[in-house]
């Protein structure tokens, strides 16, 4: 048996702003858009690989607003990156809202969470150079 990963789906009050959101501030692409019941769905991909399906609420759907609290079950996802200073500037230079701006752990690696659209949560890491 074998698993592959597929994508991590997104409900959203405004689905083609948070497309807008990952392209802009990670060099996400749009892959794919389709209707989806009485919505839509937008496929992204960065750097050639399924990322995330995002898509709107649907008739009949009540979601549940998102929070960047501590929770159970997805707390957040990451992105990795090799020149944190880099990355805050751009994403600051974009208006991006910083949870916990970059701090270093004991471990020497450097660590960062920023409130993405539908206060999703997303940790920005950069690992100790070896």
């Amino acid at each position: 048996m074998n698993f592959n990963y597929n994508h991590l789906h997104f409900r959203s009050g405004d689905p083609d702003a948070a497309a807008k959101f990952y392209c802009d501030n990670f060099g996400a692409e749009i892959t794919s858009e389709r209707p989806l019941s009485t919505t839509k769905s937008i496929n992204l991909s960065l750097n050639g690989h399924q990322l995330m399906t995002i898509s709107g609420r649907a008739e009949g759907e009540d979601p549940v607003a998102g929070s960047t609290d501590p929770r159970y079950g997805l707390d957040h996802f990451g992105f990795e990156v090799d020149d944190m200073e880099e990355a805050a500037a751009h994403l600051k230079a974009n208006g991006v809202k910083f949870g916990c701006e970059p701090w270093t752990m004991p471990s020497g690696t450097t660590v960062a969470f920023i409130v993405a659209p539908d206060e999703v949560s997303v940790e920005i890491i950069m690992r100790p150079k070896s």
